[in-house]
């Protein structure tokens, strides 16, 4: 399981396992939607949430599925992995 990582100004595209992204990330799946931290399974796995689909008609109503990052890969990647924006 990869992701996609672009460093700024190379224009180059460095590929990392998917836990060695940085815990601050977020990650962009395949069809541009946006993914973030949302918590942790009981095991310490990483759960994700897209708060903001592309396409509306991915936007359910209610609690969120518990997408685990593995689960976001599988179903939706390649994952680009993003440095998240600090204001």
């Amino acid at each position: 399981m990869t992701a996609s990582s672009q460093t700024p100004d190379s224009g180059q595209i460095r590929v990392l396992p998917l836990h060695e992204a940085p815990p601050a990330s977020v990650f962009v799946d395949r069809d541009g939607d946006v993914w973030v931290p949302n918590g942790h399974t009981a095991s310490g796995e990483l759960l994700l949430a897209c708060p903001q689909p592309l396409d509306p008609e991915d936007a359910g109503e209610g609690e969120s599925f518990a997408w685990t990052l593995r689960l976001v890969d599988a179903g939706f990647g390649p994952l680009a992995v993003l440095p998240a924006v600090t204001a």
